[in-house]
């Protein structure tokens, strides 16, 4: 499971997380962003600039619980940072917290700390290397592995204080019990998991999930005594979360064969590196932090009011507190192994020929150079870079925001300006804003309406209707007697601008034909009317003459009945 994870419902398509990224580890499929591992340094720049707390950290808590439930014996080693990270005045506050927590023991990093750096000093004195580039900081080892695999063999090759310190822990306390670092850090989560010293921490916490784990437990650190942390014979050891602490930890006098400096912050350290392999620099012991303001400027470090200068104060105040102590203090000499083996952990991109990347840029109408703005919207530093990240499917062809800005306009004043409707949208004042050329022919206005109020053209008492009652009228049949044009007319109130947007459709024609319509049915109907009371009035002439014609042979066909009869009398 990756250590960074994406939500993928939060995810807005701004692109923020990737151009933070120094070395663009972050891909996008289907409009959702996702950390490419193999490629990720664990920097955390995508979690502190995400506006929509899209991402989230593996957390390791779940695991400890389950260590704590099991009554093992679990051991903290706790970053010196800690006096930074939480609003308390008081640090044996946080101290007495965390042992509520259930934890075994707990024991400051630096005590891990003053041994690497003694084994820096050796390194130094020895003066074999070219550079010395210092390996405490585990996202500049994996930014060298896996960008500049040719400085590996300058990377120092000696594991970090928290590595040091837990093997520390194991050897004096026995190699059966459970070590739990917390930090600032993220990326000692991926360094929990290095094979070549698997098995000597067992999980890692940073101080945003620890501060969420006290909460969740109720656990005030204002409500707790205070209690004592065991101190350190070397206290310098405790500035190794300052820019310049490392230096500061390394005795003068291993100093003189090298140049020494502190570097901060990605970007500079990239900066350096490249000078390292592009320009031949050497002879210089590199400090190096991919956190700008070092440890106490890591991506999990709760920020305090008075930012990096009140955290730095609090650990200097810490050290020099602990300078005036000299009960309690650990015994440092425990003999552990602390050589690491750096690698070249690098893969290769593939790079399109030339005629493919401009096959893929002109489908986002960049056909020559002066089009490719390298303006950075989409993440990358230029054009070429995005086509290329298109070619290795880590980047989405309509990223490019000032194409599809562009797109989306012309398709939007296409549409407007061909449509035979009438578009107008008016302020709060019923003045034009914007008119379509549908509209200036429909009116016949001058192509600048711009500011005109609504009603030198229009007359019409539904706009502002519309806009002190905010409802919406649809299809309304209206008649402009100015222009003698009959409109269906649709004025909508629009929120979110405070705009008024009104659609006239010119139906003059189609009611002029209505019309016509109706008189032709009209006089239609009277001609059908007259038929018939004429027809009416011969039938009712018709049945009078036959009314006559009947009563007249009836009397007939009497008189012959009669007179048949009597002669029938007659004979017999």
């Amino acid at each position: 499971m990756s250590i960074i994870q994406f939500k993928e419902a939060n995810c807005k398509n701004c692109y923020k997380c990737l151009r933070s990224c120094p070395v663009k580890a972050i891909a996008f499929f289907k409009d959702q962003a996702s950390i490419l591992e193999e490629d990720c340094m664990l920097c955390g720049n995508c979690l502190t600039v995400c506006p929509q707390n899209a991402k989230s950290v593996k957390s390791d808590i779940d695991t400890v619980k389950e260590f704590i439930k099991k009554k093992e014996k679990v051991y903290v080693s706790l970053a010196p940072s800690y006096v930074a990270a939480f609003e308390t005045s008081d640090e044996r506050q946080i101290i007495a917290s965390i042992k509520k927590l259930g934890f075994t023991y707990i024991e400051e990093t630096a005590v891990g700390a003053v041994q690497v750096s003694k084994e820096y000093e050796k390194l130094l004195l020895e003066k074999k290397m070219k550079n010395i580039i210092t390996t405490a900081c585990p996202s500049i080892s994996l930014l060298i592995q896996k960008y500049y695999p040719e400085l590996v063999e300058q990377m120092a090759p000696v594991v970090s204080p928290m590595i040091a310190h837990a093997k520390m822990l194991r050897e004096t306390y026995g190699n059966r019990i459970r070590v739990v670092f917390i930090g600032p850090c993220l990326s000692k989560k991926d360094e929990c998991r290095d094979l070549q010293n698997s098995g000597a921490v067992d999980a890692v916490i940073t101080f945003e999930e620890l501060e969420q784990w006290l909460e969740t437990e109720g656990i005030d650190l204002e409500m707790d005594s205070g209690d004592e942390i065991k101190g350190i014979k070397d206290l310098t050891a405790r500035l190794y979360p300052i820019p310049g602490g490392i230096i500061k930890t390394i005795d003068s006098k291993s100093r003189k064969n090298y140049k020494c400096i502190s570097v901060d912050g990605v970007d500079r350290c990239m900066r350096i590196l490249d000078s390292i392999k592009n320009d031949g620099v050497e002879n210089y012991f590199i400090e190096m932090n991919s956190c700008s303001g070092g440890c106490i400027g890591g991506p999990c470090m709760k920020p305090l009011k008075g930012g990096f200068l009140e955290a730095r104060d609090r650990l200097i105040g810490y050290i020099k507190r602990g300078m005036k102590e000299e009960r309690g203090l650990l015994d440092q000499n425990v003999k552990v192994d602390l050589s690491k083996k750096f690698f070249d952990m690098s893969k290769e991109l593939r790079v399109p020929s030339e005629s493919v990347i401009a096959a893929i840029l002109n489908r986002i109408g960049k056909f020559n150079k002066d089009q490719e703005l390298n303006c950075g919207a989409c993440g990358y530093s230029s054009c070429r870079e995005k086509a290329i990240a298109v070619f290795n499917n880590k980047a989405q062809l309509h990223m490019c925001l000032p194409y599809m800005r562009e797109r989306a306009e012309s398709i939007s004043n296409l549409i407007i300006n061909t449509t035979p409707n009438a578009i107008i949208a008016l302020d709060t004042n019923l003045c034009i804003q914007e008119i379509n050329l549908s509209a200036q022919k429909i009116f016949k206005l001058d192509k600048n309406m711009e500011g005109t109020s609504i009603y030198e053209i229009l007359e019409c008492e539904d706009f502002q209707n519309v806009l002190d009652s905010k409802t919406s009228i649809y299809d309304q049949k209206f008649y402009y007697e100015k222009y003698d044009i009959t409109v269906e007319q649709t004025i909508i109130y629009v929120p979110e601008q405070n705009i008024v947007v009104v659609i006239l459709k010119d139906i003059t024609k189609e009611e002029k034909t209505r019309q016509q319509m109706y008189q032709v049915r009209a006089e239609t109907v009277d001609i059908a009317q007259k038929v018939i009371e004429k027809q009416m009035r011969v039938a009712q002439e018709i049945a009078s003459l036959l009314g006559e014609t009947t009563a007249e042979t009836k009397v007939a066909l009497t008189k012959l009945k009669k007179s048949i009869m009597a002669e029938e009398g007659e004979v017999k």
